[in-house]
């Protein structure tokens, strides 16, 4: 049987990829900072990843034939990991580390290695591109990339899914950027990235030195508002209006109009085996949590700005 570590496994993404890979008959060991978290499904050990003498013996402990990681995004702790991890293969959850492609999809090729040294005090995004950036400099660490986009579903706590859901609620307009609102977005369900981890954990597969898109496949800004209308009963009110005219925190999921119009799924499909749910699925569960939850995005309290804009206050 395979044994994977999952660092960050009770988290949002983690659960998911924990129960997906139980799912599969692999026994799964969920890593984390802090003591096990209340309702932890599976087996758990606490350790800080970025000291690396509890990484090399949370390794030594558990002997995972796969380490899933969904908690890095500091290239030294990539250095870490080829130093101490023994087993089959690394999985890295990376995210959206595309150059701007102006309305491309993107694909797994476009991202390129940077050059030189890292820099200090990388932010998520910067840190991911050089976290992959050093993996194209391993040569021996067996290694596999995910890269999914913005991702929702119940308990995001990025509130950005909510943030569309309390506008639809509300009946007013929603503001849009005109230039990319009805093009493909980044968008994807957090059971379609743990299922995506899970495949990319799957030994039977040649996935090394390989990176796979992750997400829905056509999916637009207006087709997921559309999607929550007509799951709620509401009607979707769109305000489309220059994209560096939006107020802050109007359409948290862009899509700024700079960067890629979605990613192209060819090469997950063929080789990964990953085929997207359907938008409703996602809607269905999110909806359910929003409704229990009731959680407000941050931008939603400059509501009556954005009906002024739209003539509609």
């Amino acid at each position: 049987m395979t044994r994977a570590l999952v660092l960050g496994g009770a988290g949002f993404i983690g659960v998911a990829a924990c129960k997906e890979l139980m799912r599969r008959g692999v026994e799964t060991v969920a890593a984390g900072r802090k003591d096990r978290p209340y309702g932890t499904f599976t087996s758990y050990v606490a350790f800080d990843r970025t000291d690396e003498n509890q990484l090399k013996r949370a390794l030594e402990q558990v002997e995972p034939d796969v380490l899933l990681d969904l908690a890095c995004y500091q290239p030294q702790d990539i250095e870490a990991v080829a130093r101490h991890f023994k087993g089959a293969r690394y999985v890295f959850v990376s995210t959206g580390v595309y150059p701007d492609l102006k309305g491309r999809p993107a694909r797994e090729e476009d991202f390129v290695p940077l050059d030189g040294g890292a820099p200090a005090g990388l932010d998520y995004l910067n840190g991911k591109r050089w976290c992959e950036t050093m993996l194209s400099r391993e040569r021996d660490l067996p290694w596999t990339v995910i890269r999914p986009p913005a991702v929702f579903g119940p308990a995001d706590h990025t509130l950005r899914i909510a943030a569309y859901i309390q506008r639809v609620e509300d009946g007013g307009p929603l503001l849009v950027p005109v230039e990319s609102y009805e093009r493909q977005a980044g968008l994807a369900w957090v059971k379609d990235i743990g299922y995506a981890c899970a495949l990319a954990c799957d030994l039977r597969k040649d996935l090394a030195r390989k990176a796979y898109n992750a997400a829905f496949d056509g999916l637009s800004l207006k087709d997921l508002i559309q999607g929550i209308a007509s799951a709620t009963g509401r009607p979707a009110r769109l305000y489309p209006m220059p994209f560096a005219q939006l107020p802050d925190g109007a359409s948290p999921y862009g899509p700024d109009p700079r960067r890629s119009a979605g990613y192209s799924l060819e090469h997950s499909r063929m080789e990964l085996g990953f085929e997207p749910s359907a938008l409703e699925d996602a809607l269905a569960e999110t909806l359910a949590w929003f409704r229990v939850a009731r959680p407000s995005h941050p931008g939603y309290a400059n509501r009556t700005q954005e009906l002024a804009i739209a003539g509609a206050a």
